[in-house]
């Protein structure tokens, strides 16, 4: 399957239309599938780019893996690292250990005013646990600090990660693709979202000749 392709304005769109958290200007929204390999990275990607006009940061949840990091390389050449620390928070707790120094960096991509985030696990003693928090601070931080946050959770037929951080962006999409089954598995997902506290804003269907932000449209497909 290739690429889909996204168009990002609605999404741009809806988010400006929800209540911010906080009085900061910056925003945080999260994009996440019901199943894998739906497109939720080349979501990300594309609106990272779009968003602005100040600093973008691309945060990937599966912090092993780094995908979104990775797709962002090819755009333009990683700079060196930034501490990824945001009003000395972090996004991540690491266990058995007293104090852990910091894994998480950024690196601009090329000259754009895109910071991709990178986790580095050769930086944590051996040994060492990490789960992502499920807190507020540090995306309470960087919308105070005017950032807007792009997040790529893993989906949640793989992890619940999403269900943690979820109540804490200030919307959340819901990438749904075009292979059979992805209605009844996105619907499962959504109810879960809606559960966790989500402000679930709609939909990207990778299946459609012009994708829209819509979840009328997922409710008439799944019929």
């Amino acid at each position: 399957m290739s690429d889909p392709q996204f168009s990002v304005d609605g999404i741009l769109d809806a988010l400006a239309m929800q209540p911010r958290r906080l009085d900061g200007s910056g925003r945080a929204v999260m994009f996440v599938a019901a199943r894998g390999s739906e497109g939720t990275t080349t979501a990300a990607r594309a609106v990272a780019h779009a968003a602005g006009p100040g600093a973008v940061y691309a945060i990937d949840l599966d912090i092993r893996r780094n995908a979104l990091a990775k797709v962002l390389s090819e755009d333009g050449t990683l700079g060196p690292r930034i501490d990824g620390e945001l009003g000395g928070q972090r996004f991540y707790t690491v266990r058995d250990l007293p104090e852990a120094p910091p894994a998480f960096f950024y690196h601009r991509v090329g000259r754009t005013r895109v910071y991709a985030g990178v986790f580095d696990t050769r930086a944590l003693p051996k040994g060492a646990r990490v789960g992502i928090s499920a807190r507020a601070e540090y995306w309470d931080a960087a919308r105070a600090g005017g950032a807007f946050v792009i997040v790529d959770a893993p989906a949640l037929d793989q992890s619940s990660i999403a269900l943690r951080v979820a109540p804490h962006m200030d919307g959340v999409v819901l990438v749904v693709g075009a292979a059979r089954g992805a209605a009844p598995a996105a619907l499962e997902a959504r109810e879960l979202l809606l559960e966790a506290g989500a402000n679930l804003m709609g939909l990207v269907y990778a299946g459609a000749d012009s994708p829209a932000v819509a979840i009328d449209r997922l409710l008439r497909q799944a019929g």
